[in-house]
């Protein structure tokens, strides 16, 4: 789309952003036994919730497996350097952030079957751990499906536009849907694509440099762009399967 000017400039500064986010997402390690240990030990939950075990960690947060009532759900504890940049950077408290991200695509009937179910929610003021709670999804990531079907199935591809075009549609953008970011749930002979992570900022609420800003606000660069990129992206993947 940008070919000269400010927004090849952007491109250059968006690919550097890139660079220096997976440089950070390769930095992030396992914690040890004794840390995840630890880490559960320090949890401090509501009676109702039980905590059965650690999933994994992320750029944001670390992620517990429990039992809520009669739900299985995931627990997602965020990290205090993520707190800090969304409370000090975006002026918002991740978890109430995430939770309202999650609702508000959750509560989109034509898509709710897409996304996981959000349960509650405490804020960094809670009583409690400042965490989400989540339903728990369970299944391969839409990379893995790729690589172990050798293509993209239409189907998935089908949804994840379907997904978007109505979360666009609604103001909601930034979902990042990387294949990688992505469950596939089975459900009789259907594949559905369930999406679980949704404490990206997007870029047209607080956009990582002027040129961007600009472009977004002339309307040069979809607020969706990212969105549309990724399922670009999904389609390359499956072809590069064959």
């Amino acid at each position: 789309m940008f070919e000269s000017g400010p927004g090849h400039h952007f491109l250059e500064v968006g690919k550097k952003n890139k660079m220096q986010q997976v440089s950070i997402e390769a930095r992030i390690k396992k914690p040890s036994d004794e840390q995840i240990a630890a880490l559960q030990r320090s949890l401090s939950m509501p009676a109702d919730i039980e905590i059965t075990g650690y999933l994994g960690t992320g750029a944001r947060a670390h992620v517990f497996k429990a039992n809520m009532e009669r739900n299985s759900v995931i627990v997602k504890v965020y990290r205090e350097e993520a707190v800090q940049k969304y409370r000090h950077k975006y002026r918002v408290d991740i978890a109430e952030f995430e939770y309202q991200r999650n609702q508000s695509l959750f509560s989109l009937k034509p898509i709710k079957k897409y996304i996981a179910q959000p349960f509650r929610v405490y804020a960094a003021s809670s009583e409690y751990t400042h965490c989400m709670i989540q339903e728990y999804v369970s299944g391969p990531t839409l990379k893995d499906l790729i690589i172990k079907l050798g293509h993209l199935p239409r189907e998935v591809l089908d949804a994840g536009y379907h997904v978007v075009r109505k979360a666009e549609a609604n103001g909601v953008h930034d979902l990042d849907i990387s294949s990688k970011n992505v469950m596939i749930v089975e459900q009789g002979s259907e594949l559905i694509p369930k999406l679980y992570d949704f404490n990206l900022m997007p870029q047209c609420q607080h956009a990582p440099n002027p040129f961007l800003w600009l472009a977004i606000k002339l309307g040069l660069r979809a607020r969706s762009y990212r969105d549309y990129r990724n399922l670009k992206k999904w389609e390359k993947r499956g072809q590069d399967a064959r």
